[in-house]
């Protein structure tokens, strides 16, 4: 299990980051243990790579020349922009979490919530 990363449990009243909050209870239920470095890992890798244009090359039905080892599965052009739009949004979250730790903090663990709760932890 990675590094737990600590989570206010606590804030005043209405997010300073503008999203709503993560009542602690919901925190507990979905993260035993406590935010770890790998829930953080997985909420980017979702943003970055998984929710963006590998979501629109992943629909629609399989082919079975995807089975052939020898055969490309996507272009260059595809592979491209799949690597352009990760650094953008990978870049994104840093910013964000360097200009402003509790929105980000907020954003990460909402994310997670909604995007990667039945991703390995």
């Amino acid at each position: 299990m990675g590094r737990t990363i600590l989570v206010k449990k606590k804030r005043k009243s209405g997010s300073s980051a503008g999203l709503p909050e993560v009542p602690p209870e919901l925190i507990e239920t979905h993260f035993p243990g406590g935010f770890t470095l790998r829930d953080e890992a997985n909420v980017l890798t979702a943003f970055a790579f998984r929710n963006g244009p590998l979501e629109d090359l992943h629909s629609g039905r399989s082919s079975p020349l995807t089975d052939a080892p020898s055969l490309s599965r996507i272009t260059d052009a595809e592979m491209r922009q799949l690597m352009i739009t990760s650094s953008e949004r990978l870049a994104t979250m840093l910013a964000l979490r360097e200009s402003d730790p509790e929105k980000y903090r907020s954003f990460v663990i909402g994310y997670n919530i909604m995007y990667c709760s039945s991703w390995e932890r």
